[in-house]
């Protein structure tokens, strides 16, 4: 009770007993930040996950399972939207130009008297306020930079494998096709993708992730509009969530288990 006469309700604390309770509270808050910082990166940089993916022989026989682990990202989908929006920002050309009032042909000539019209007064009929004139703000052809978006690599890194990852339901480990294709073939490499149980009638999206060029693999895959060959040194995220079907050879394979996996 108070010299007022009023109680209050909570007990008074003496200030050694006050100051034993901040120093409570500041190591439990120090020994939370410890144990923060000795966590293992690998909640932010992504944990590894594990598949079993179906192989086949080239004409087509299933051949067992092939075991896929691979890191995945926390944030999947945000980590694989980027890198999306990423690649396409930088097919980007940037060669859009357009004329400003100086460049437009015309103009030179004062359009009416400055004073009697009752008009706004104008220098010249190529200002960026009338039609024909130039234009203020518009592009200036400066290249991709103007695009360009940047990703740091292991946030790449990690993009692709959560994509490839994502990408099991419909993947298929094949042979290397460089032995099988002596001299560019289309119709050989129609076959092939109908004996892995590609619908080519329905022109379903197919990828092929190869580990190396090979010339006549190229070339018989060059026109089938539906099929993409792809080396990993060209691998993307846009291809593989574009395929409806994944083939991938076997070296190719052993390649992405060692850059991407955990």
């Amino acid at each position: 009770r108070t010299a007022h006469g009023l109680s209050l309700p909570f007990r008074l604390v003496s200030p050694s007993r006050m100051r034993s309770v901040l120093l409570a509270a500041l190591f439990a808050g120090a020994e939370a930040l410890a144990g923060a910082a000795r966590a293992p990166a690998l909640a932010r940089g992504g944990a590894p996950a594990m598949a079993a993916v179906p192989v086949a022989k080239f004409d087509g026989a299933a051949a067992g399972e092939e075991a896929v682990e691979l890191r995945v990202a926390k944030a999947g989908a945000y980590l694989v939207h980027r890198k999306v929006v990423a690649e396409q920002a930088n097919m980007r050309l940037g060669t859009a130009k357009a004329k400003t009032r100086m460049e437009v042909r015309g103009g030179g000539r004062k359009p009416y008297q400055q004073k009697g019209t009752g008009r706004a007064r104008r220098g010249s009929s190529r200002s960026p306020l009338l039609v024909g004139g130039g234009v203020s703000f518009g592009p200036r052809g400066v290249g991709k930079a103007r695009y360009a978006l940047k990703m740091n690599k292991k946030e790449k890194r990690l993009a692709i494998s959560t994509a490839l990852m994502s990408a099991v339901g419909k993947m298929t480990v094949v042979e290397d096709l460089d032995t099988h294709f002596a001299a560019p073939k289309t119709k050989d490499m129609k076959a092939f993708l109908e004996r892995v149980d590609v619908d080519t009638d329905g022109r379903q999206s197919t990828l092929i992730l190869t580990k190396d060029r090979h010339e006549n693999t190229y070339l018989s895959a060059r026109n089938i509009p539906y099929l993409t060959l792809s080396t990993l040194d060209n691998i993307n995220a846009r291809d593989i969530l574009k395929a409806k079907k994944v083939l991938v050879a076997s070296s190719a394979l052993a390649e992405i288990k060692d850059r991407y996996s955990a």
